[in-house]
Order: structure tokens, then sequence, then C-alpha cells
């Protein structure tokens, strides 16, 4: 299945946020909408709010710092609470609650239990934080059920499986677990809407 997966997607790898705190304030821009359109305000927030840096003659922007989230009051693209749980956000990184390092050397459970005392980040979201920005690499997401619906779809099965029969399934993806995870969510789609994009000029 795994070779399988490798023949799909030749060369792909799952590429981590760089650290928590972005992966933490994507969780909250891309709720309940697509990826498309959370992508789309997360560039325009780099663009009007973030730093730039010129690589020869290419401007890229970076997302916006915490100060500059504590001081935000709307935003295009942004409704209900999600200002709001971008202002704490900010807070807590300012505060030091989302230091990539200490939440990484954490167990499992404690990092996943910080993680959830953030504004708006509930099971999902921290599972999402943890797997792709703490880089726990051979760990499986429990809430993901695209997840299942692709297993479902490759192995043939007549339902999803339930999450005992995930972890069975999976034992034979170690080390690799959680990247084996993101192909087969990515078989999907057929390979496409994998992909982070960066606010380039």
């Amino acid at each position: 299945m795994v070779g399988g997966l490798q023949r799909m997607f030749p060369g792909f790898r799952p590429v981590n946020w760089s650290n928590a705190y972005e992966a933490a304030a994507w969780c909250l821009i891309s709720s309940r909408i697509s990826m498309r359109q959370g992508q789309g305000v997360k560039e325009r927030m780099c663009r009007e709010l973030g730093a730039s840096i010129d690589i020869h003659g290419h401007r890229l922007y970076c997302f916006p710092a915490p100060e500059a989230l504590v001081q935000l009051k709307a935003f295009k693209g942004l409704f209900g609470r999600k200002v709001e749980y971008l202002n704490a956000l900010g807070r807590a990184a300012l505060a030091g609650e989302l230091d990539t390092d200490t939440l990484r050397a954490l167990p499992r459970d404690e990092s996943l239990e910080r993680l959830k005392r953030l504004a708006g980040i509930g099971e999902f979201g921290s599972q999402l934080i943890r797997l792709r920005a703490l880089s726990a690499v051979d760990e499986l997401p429990t809430t993901e059920r695209r997840l299942l619906e692709a297993i479902r779809e490759a192995y043939g099965f007549t339902r999803d499986p339930d999450m005992a029969e995930l972890e069975t399934i999976a034992e034979r993806w170690r080390p690799y677990r959680m990247w084996v995870a993101v192909c087969f969510r990515r078989s999907l789609a057929g390979g496409a809407s994998m992909t982070h994009s960066r606010a380039a000029g």
C-alpha cells in the first residue's frame, strides 16, 4: 500500500509548518471554510500585516507576528470569533505558551492538552498542530474522518475502519505513520489541495 502511494506521488514529502504558532493560526483561520479560501485569507494577512524579505528579487511575506495578532480588530474573510481567537493566540505566543521546542519535548498527551487550552483549538486542531508542526512523524491522527475514508477505499473495506482497526493497519507503516496518513488523505483528492502556497509578490 505504501509503495503504491509512493508511486502515485513520486518525490512527495509532507512539509511541516515551521512552528506551532503559525500552525495554530492556520487552524483558526481555515475553520469552517475551504482550504483554498483559508489560504487566501492567510496570504492577505501575510502581505498586509507581516514582515517581508527579498530573496534574489523575489519578495516573500511572513505570517504576522504575535504583536500584530494582538492588535487585530477585523480582517476580510475572518468571521465569527476568529479575530477574538487570533487575539488570544497572539497573547499566548507572547506569554511563551507556543514555544515549539518545549511543546515538542512534552509527552504526547501533555502537549495535546496544552494545545487544547488555546482559544478555538479543539481535538482536531491540537492533533494537526502536533503532527504537522511538532514533527510527530510516527503518530496517527484520531479525528481525521477523511483518512478513514481513504483507508476504506484503498483496502476495499465495506465501511470506514474504527480507530482500533486503523491502529492495527498502521503498525506496518512505522516509523512514518503520520507521513503515510498524509499520503492516504491526499489520495482522496487525486493529489490536489495538499500544498501550502507562499505569499509571494
